[in-house]
């Protein structure tokens, strides 16, 4: 199995959420959206933490 790269997994979850905000649009269910609108949140502050990792490593060279 090849190697994922940090950014890879960024926009690979930043896509994720992304699908499921369009899932909560076209939602027809209270419960569904709660549950994609939720999940893509959470997706998110995934994205977010592997960005900030990714950037702390990008300081690091710069330094």
């Amino acid at each position: 199995m090849a190697d994922v790269t940090d950014i890879e997994v960024y926009q690979k979850l930043t896509e994720m959420a992304d699908e499921l905000d369009e899932m909560a649009v076209r939602g027809t269910s209270l419960v569904g959206n709660a549950a994609v609108t939720t999940a893509s949140r959470n997706l998110r502050g995934m994205a977010t933490a592997v960005y900030r990792h990714i950037m702390a490593d990008h300081d690091k060279l710069d330094s």
